[in-house]
């Protein structure tokens, strides 16, 4: 499944026009992240679409700016990753970014949204306290993360905080599922047990998104339909489902600076062809 979601990747990229990361028109950029329960950490970027490492390196003073030499107007992952202290039974590694081979580490996710129309320099408050054992115990979804001087960033923040509820709801449903299934299973019924468990994969592996994502998402580029963070969740959503019928009406909301992303003209190229 994941070869063949991967040859999707490729061909709908290829097909866009989408380009790694453009050396020419990156610049150095100052991330500084303040108010976790650690001193220091090792710290990587990767592309959030092609997945490309950008930028890595270990032993980061987390009282000091982290200065990245090249860095295009794009959006990323921002990864954290620290050696536990806290060794649970259930533990979370990232096949796609974790290179630490043979120990245990937990990891820190941002989204990263770049745009330096709005400054070079980004800064990252955790608000509140929180201790690291109930960091590492609870993940990272108990952080709050407050962006300063960065309204793009905050916009960003807003549609991944879509996706967030979404997975959420989705939680609760296989919950649900999961107690059909073991409801069954201790009635010594297989067969009813057998068809609750291929749903329940069915729902656990493939349901990736909601009809009420889908509008919220169209709710909000049509609030901010100037905004490249607009395009970017416009291309983010045709890039994975090529919905193209039922974000069109969104496409064509977008005006002035959302139409400059590069994300535009992948997408517009894309309607173009239909």
């Amino acid at each position: 499944m994941r070869v063949l979601q991967l040859l999707f990747i490729l061909v709908f990229c290829h097909a866009c026009g989408f380009k790694s990361v453009d050396t020419k028109k990156s610049r150095e950029v100052v991330i500084q992240l303040t108010g976790l329960p650690v001193d220091s950490c090792s710290f990587r970027i990767n592309h959030i679409i092609t997945g490309q490492e950008i930028f890595v390196k270990k032993d980061v003073d987390l009282s000091k700016p982290i200065i990245i030499p090249a860095l295009e107007d794009d959006m990323y992952i921002a990864v954290f990753s620290w050696p536990r202290t806290l060794v649970s039974h259930q533990v979370f590694k990232s096949k796609q970014f974790d290179r630490d081979e043979g120990v245990d580490m937990f990891q820190l996710t941002k989204p990263l949204y770049v745009n330096q129309e709005q400054g070079s320099s980004y800064r990252i408050d955790v608000a509140g306290e929180v201790e690291l054992d109930q960091l590492e115990r609870q993940g990272a979804s108990i952080l709050q993360f407050k962006n300063v001087d960065c309204s793009e960033c905050d916009l960003a923040d807003q549609y991944w905080k879509l996706f967030n509820e979404f997975f959420d709801r989705k939680a609760l449903l296989v919950d649900s599922l999961k107690k059909v299934y073991y409801h069954h299973i201790d009635k010594n019924d297989l067969q009813k047990g057998n068809s609750a468990f291929l749903e329940l994969e069915e729902m656990k592996n493939h349901l990736m998104k909601d009809d009420l994502l889908d509008e919220e998402l169209k709710q909000l580029i049509a609030t901010h339909v100037e905004s490249k963070v607009s395009t970017f969740f416009l291309f983010y959503q045709l890039y994975n489902y090529r919905e193209f019928d039922k974000f069109e009406n969104a496409f064509q909301l977008l005006k002035n600076d959302a139409r400059q992303s590069k994300y535009y003209e992948m997408v517009k190229k894309q309607y173009d062809a239909l």
